[in-house]
C-alpha cells in the first residue's frame, strides 16, 4: 500500500513538499501500528528491542522473520535508537487519544472540575488495554537517570489537560494548578494500576478532585521558584510526589 502511495505521488509529478507530507503521514501511521503492537507484546516479552523487532515483523514492517542489522538499525531509528523514546511516544499517543475523545465529548460544557476528570478517565480507558505495559514503563522511568524525562511528561500531561480546560493563567498560579494536578493524576494513575474496576476508579479519582483544596499547603513552596527559569524548580518539586516505584523486564 506504501508503495503504490509512493508510486502514485511519483508519477503524477507531485511537489517535493507535498510528497514528503505524505511519506511522513505514511511513517506517521506506520510508526503508530507498531507501536500499539510492541505495547501489547510487551507484557509477554519486556520492553526490548528484540520484542520490537518481533512487532515490526508482526505489523508487516520487516517481511522475513529473521531482521538483518540494517533492518535493526531502521527500526530503532523510528525511536531515536532509545527505548525511553518509545515511552515518550506511549505518552503522546495517550495525551492525543485524552484530547481527541475529549473534543468528541460533550464534557466541554462542563464546570471544570468536571472537565479535568473528563480527560483523566478518557486518558486511562485509552491506556487500559496497555496496562501492564504502563507499570513496565513506569518501572523505567522511576530509574534517576530517566527522572527528569518522567516530569517533563507528566508537565506536559497536566498542561494539556488545563489548557483544554481553558486556562489562560501567565502568573504564579499557572505552576500550582499543573503541580496540584499531577499530584491528583499521579495518585489515580497509581490506584488504576492496582484496580480493574473503573467505577472504583473514577470515584477515587472524585475524592481526590474533592480535596484538592489540601493541596493549598503548596503555597509555602512559593519561595523557593527561580522565576529566571521557573520550569526547572517545578520539576524538582514535583519529584516531592514521587514516591512509587514498579517493577519491570528488559533487556537493553
Amino acid at each position: 500500500a506504501e508503495d503504490g502511495i509512493r508510486d502514485f505521488c511519483l508519477s503524477r509529478g507531485l511537489g517535493d513538499v507535498y510528497k514528503r507530507q505524505i511519506m511522513e503521514d505514511i511513517n506517521k501511521i506506520t510508526k503508530t501500528k507498531l507501536l500499539l503492537s510492541f505495547l501489547e507484546n510487551v507484557p509477554f516479552d519486556g520492553w526490548s528491542w528484540e520484542t520490537l523487532y518481533f512487532s515490526a515483523v508482526d505489523v508487516g514492517l520487516i517481511k522475513s522473520k529473521k531482521l538483518s542489522e540494517i533492518e535493526k538499525d531502521n527500526v530503532r531509528d523510528l525511536f531515536n535508537n532509545s527505548l525511553v523514546n518509545i515511552i515518550q511516544e506511549f505518552n503522546i499517543y495517550l495525551d492525543n487519544e485524552m484530547k481527541e475523545n475529549f473534543k468528541k465529548s460533550k464534557s466541554k460544557n462542563f464546570r471544570i472540575p468536571d472537565k479535568i476528570k473528563s480527560q483523566i478517565i478518557l486518558r486511562l480507558k485509552a491506556a487500559n488495554k496497555f496496562k501492564e505495559a504502563v507499570r513496565i514503563s513506569l518501572g523505567m522511568m522511576a530509574l534517576p537517570k530517566n527522572s527528569k524525562i518522567a516530569l517533563k511528561m507528566l508537565y506536559n500531561t497536566c498542561d494539556i489537560i488545563w489548557r483544554d480546560c481553558g486556562d489562560k493563567s501567565t502568573d504564579f498560579s499557572f505552576y500550582t494548578k499543573r503541580l496540584i494536578l499531577s499530584g491528583v493524576y499521579s495518585s489515580t494513575l497509581s490506584y488504576w494500576l492496582n484496580e480493574s474496576d473503573f467505577a472504583k476508579v473514577e470515584d477515587f479519582l472524585q475524592r481526590r478532585l474533592n480535596n484538592v483544596s489540601n493541596f493549598g499547603k503548596i503555597k509555602k513552596f512559593t519561595n523557593v521558584f527561580n522565576q529566571s527559569n521557573p520550569f526547572n524548580t517545578f520539576l524538582k518539586i514535583l519529584q516531592r510526589f514521587n514516591s512509587s516505584k514498579y517493577s519491570y523486564k528488559s533487556n537493553d
